[in-house]
């Protein structure tokens, strides 16, 4: 402990993982949408939600899940937040680049199905689709023993927002306003390195 803890000791390095996106996205090839054409997609430098054109509007994508929060989650049995934090980290995405989530799919994978869990989960994410205000439109189950050691939960949401409404930050000026809002706690991040600290600590979840 007398040289700290940090996030790449705990397991995730920033700047490899950097890398492997930035290798991800230089292999995927061009869209076969043609430009201006529904599904075509929309140049949005900096956006966390991908955008695509539909008509006069703009369809928003984000795709994200819950992290090692859920070794925590599996270890107290605790699961009514775990679809709320998947659906937020979904749908801020969406928010950030001006669009209003309308729906959201989810992707559960366990190493063995466990209805009780299961049960916790859906009414989890029933919350969550209440307070986003979307629609739980599909999703899938799998399990995978051997290659999924313990519940994993992500999802997908779709948005929608008006062409001319995207947030780009192209007027911004000198003289607005920031806001910062303070942290009440650790929230959706950063959990691995939680982990990492309360096992040093010896403390009990």
């Amino acid at each position: 402990m007398a040289e700290g803890l940090d996030y790449a000791g705990s397991g995730v390095d920033i700047d490899l993982e950097g890398n492997a996106v930035g290798a991800l996205v230089g292999a995927l090839s061009r869209s076969v949408r043609k430009p201006g054409s529904p599904g075509a997609p929309v140049d949005l430098p900096g956006g966390f939600g991908g955008l695509v054109e539909f008509g006069d509007n703009y369809l928003a994508l984000a795709t994200d899940g819950v992290g090692s929060k859920l070794s925590i989650a599996t270890k107290l049995n605790q699961w009514a937040g775990v679809g709320i934090d998947c659906m937020a980290m979904n749908v801020n995405d969406l928010l950030c680049v001006g669009a209003e989530p309308i729906a959201f799919v989810d992707y559960i994978a366990v190493p063995k199905p466990d209805p009780a869990v299961h049960a916790a989960l859906g009414a989890s994410l029933a919350e969550a689709c209440r307070r986003a205000r979307v629609t739980l439109a599909g999703g899938e189950t799998a399990s995978l023993p051997g290659i999924v050691t313990e519940l994993d939960l992500s999802g997908t949401a779709l948005g929608w927002l008006a062409k001319g409404s995207e947030i780009t930050g192209a007027n911004l000026k000198e003289g607005d306003v920031l806001i910062g809002m303070p942290s009440s706690g650790v929230h959706s991040n950063g959990y691995s390195l939680v982990r990492n600290v309360v096992s040093h600590c010896g403390a009990s979840w």
